[in-house]
C-alpha cells in the first residue's frame, strides 16, 4: 500500500468555489480514510507538479459564512500557500490522483510525463458533456477541452461519478468494452448540506433552485415557468441560490425585471448555513437542467426528506426511487404543471411520505470508497 498519494488541486487552488466538482473535492479531502496520507499538489507555471503545504487541506475543509469577505480571505490564504509550493522528488511521486476537470495543455502534459515516468495516475471522471453535447456550450469550447481528453491518456486507473459516465467512457471515448483501467462507479454523498431530516407542513410554500445559473443548465425554462404561474395569479415563491454566470444574460434580464417581486429571491453563492435555512421552508427543490454529470441538488434534497422536481435524464434520477417528480421534458409548461401539482397539500404530503423513506450514500462512504480504490 502506498505511503502517500498526491492530489492535484490546480483548478481548486485557482478558483476555490464550493459547488459541483469543487464540493466533491472538498468532501473527498474531509473524509479521506488513510492510512496513506493525502498530499496536496498543483501544476506550477512551468508545467511541473509541485507539492503544496499540508495546510492547504485544512483551509479547503474549513466552513465559511458565505460572505464575499470570507471567500476572498480563503482565496488569499490559498494563493499565499501556493507561493510556498516546492518541487516533488521523482521517487516520491508514486501515485497521482486527479478529481478535476481542466482545459490546460500544460496540466495534460504534466500528467502524461508523470505516467511515462512510472507514476500510477488515477482519475475520477464526472462527464463528457463538452464533447458529447457541444451544443450546450459556447462555440470553440470543445476544442479547448481536447487537452483534457489528451491528458486522460495518462490515467492508468479510472473511476466514475455515475454509471452513465462509465457507459459514455466505454462506448464513446475509449470505444472498447473492456477499456484498460476502467474502474468502479463511486457515488457522491448526499449529506453535504448537513441538514436534519425535514417534515412536511402546509406552511412550507417555497420552491428552491440550487446551483450555477448558466445557459446550459436551462434556467430560462424554470424562470418562465414561474412567470407563467405568477401571471395566472398563483402566489408561489421561487428562490434561486447559486453562482450567477455572466453568460446567463436572459436570466439576468429576468432578475432585473422581477427585482421587486415578493415571490422571487436571488442569492449569489450563499453559505451552506443560508441554504439550510432556505430548505427548512421549502416545499420542494427544483432543478431545470437536463444534462449533468450527476445532478446533486435533487439528490441532496431527498436525503433530507424534501421532494424534488428534476429531469428523468439526470444520472442521479436512477437513485431517486421515491419523492421526486421526474419529468421527461424540462420546459416551462412542464415545470409549471409540476409546481402546480405540488401546491396541492395532499399531493405534496404523498411525495414527502415517499421522500421520508429514501436513504442515499453519505460523503463518509464516498471518502472511504475513493480512498480504498486509490490505495488499492
Amino acid at each position: 500500500m502506498p505511503a502517500q498519494i498526491y492530489l492535484d488541486l490546480s483548478e481548486l487552488m485557482a478558483a476555490p468555489l464550493r459547488t459541483g466538482i469543487q464540493r466533491i473535492e472538498r468532501e473527498a479531502i474531509r473524509h479521506w480514510p488513510g492510512p496513506a496520507s493525502l498530499v496536496p499538489c498543483c501544476v506550477d507555471s512551468g508545467g511541473h507538479l509541485a507539492r503544496l503545504p499540508q495546510a492547504v487541506l485544512d483551509v479547503l475543509c474549513a466552513e465559511d459564512n458565505g460572505s464575499p469577505a470570507a471567500r476572498e480571505a480563503e482565496r488569499r490564504m490559498l494563493a499565499s500557500l501556493a507561493a510556498a509550493a516546492t518541487p516533488i522528488p521523482a521517487e516520491d511521486l508514486t501515485r497521482l490522483l486527479n478529481l478535476e476537470l481542466f482545459f490546460s495543455p500544460i496540466r495534460a502534459d504534466a500528467h502524461l510525463r508523470a505516467a511515462a515516468a512510472g507514476t500510477r495516475v488515477l482519475w475520477y471522471l464526472y462527464d463528457f458533456l463538452p464533447f458529447l453535447r457541444p451544443d450546450l456550450f459556447p462555440p470553440g469550447l470543445t476544442k479547448t477541452c481536447m487537452h483534457f481528453l489528451r491528458g486522460l491518456r495518462a490515467a492508468t486507473c479510472i473511476a466514475f461519478l455515475s454509471e452513465q459516465t462509465r457507459r459514455d467512457y466505454i462506448r464513446r471515448v475509449a470505444r472498447a468494452p473492456l477499456a484498460e483501467g476502467t474502474g468502479p462507479v463511486l457515488l457522491p454523498g448526499a449529506d453535504g448540506l448537513q441538514l436534519e431530516r425535514q417534515i412536511f407542513s402546509p406552511n412550507r410554500r417555497d420552491f428552491v433552485a440550487i446551483g450555477t445559473v448558466e445557459p446550459r443548465k436551462n434556467p430560462q425554462a424554470l424562470l418562465e415557468a414561474f412567470e407563467l404561474l405568477w401571471n395566472r395569479g398563483t402566489a408561489v415563491r421561487l428562490i434561486v441560490a447559486g453562482r450567477m454566470s455572466p453568460e446567463a444574460k436572459e436570466a439576468h434580464a429576468f432578475f432585473a425585471r422581477h427585482a421587486g417581486n415578493p415571490n422571487f429571491m436571488v442569492l449569489e453563492q450563499p453559505s451552506d448555513e443560508t441554504l439550510r435555512a432556505l430548505l427548512r421552508n421549502a416545499r420542494a427543490v427544483v432543478m431545470p437542467s437536463e444534462a449533468e454529470g450527476f445532478g446533486l441538488p435533487p439528490y441532496e434534497a431527498l436525503h433530507s426528506g424534501i421532494p424534488a422536481i428534476a429531469s428523468a435524464r439526470l444520472p442521479s434520477a436512477a437513485l431517486l426511487s421515491g419523492g421526486a417528480m421526474l419529468l421527461e421534458r424540462m420546459d416551462a409548461p412542464s415545470i409549471a404543471a409540476a409546481v402546480t401539482s405540488l401546491l396541492d397539500d395532499a399531493t405534496a404530503a404523498r411525495l414527502w411520505n415517499e421522500a421520508a423513506g429514501v436513504r442515499l450514500p453519505t460523503w463518509a462512504a464516498f471518502g472511504w470508497t475513493l480512498g480504498t480504490w486509490a490505495q488499492g
